[in-house]
């Protein structure tokens, strides 16, 4: 009996620790005999489905319009803001010809747009147009970044044919040469 007692007392104090009721031991019943533990409430409240958890951003909305060597970018916002910057840059390869990047604006209406009009001279292979929308919404500074991708389908950059082969099981194997 001493035994279960100084088990249980060791339990509630790893209990008492990790700050949390559901870990104690049940109550004795007044014949000496343990009776089934109660669900604890704080338990039942963490044992619902969670919300899942989205990275905090600009409340911005961007579209985009692509052609051969021009793209319209269409920013909407969601909120009031204020000090906005619109910055546009290419990635693996795209580089930005035309266009007024970084495009400023001291304050925004919610539901307002901005236009940015954007050329560029893009290689043979996928490439990106970044996007980075930043200002201060509801007393907040934020930011959005978002690409869209040109040439897509095409081969990737720096993937050259006849570098990656199959191996026997059908896994991708890359073929390295020394030089």
């Amino acid at each position: 009996m001493k035994y279960i007692s100084i088990v249980g007392m060791v339990v509630l104090f790893a209990a008492a620790a990790c700050g949390t009721d559901g870990a104690r031991p049940p109550a004795e019943a007044a014949s000496g005999e343990p009776r089934a533990a109660e669900p604890s409430t704080a338990a039942a409240e963490k044992a619902g489905p969670s919300e899942p958890t989205a990275k905090p951003s600009a409340p911005v909305n961007v579209s985009a319009t692509l052609r051969p060597g021009a793209a319209d970018l269409d920013v909407v916002f969601g909120a009031d803001g204020a000090g906005i910057t619109i910055e546009v840059w290419g990635v693996d390869g795209l580089k930005l010809t035309g266009g007024a990047s970084p495009v400023s604006a001291p304050s925004v209406r919610s539901g307002q747009s901005l236009k940015v009009p954007v050329t560029y001279d893009a290689p043979t292979a996928e490439s990106n147009l970044a996007v980075r929308v930043r200002g201060t919404f509801g007393g907040r500074e934020q930011a959005k970044v978002q690409s869209f991708t040109i040439n897509t389908g095409s081969q990737p950059k720096g993937a050259q044919a006849g570098e990656n082969k199959v191996d026997g099981d059908g896994r991708p194997v890359k073929v390295m040469k020394s030089q």
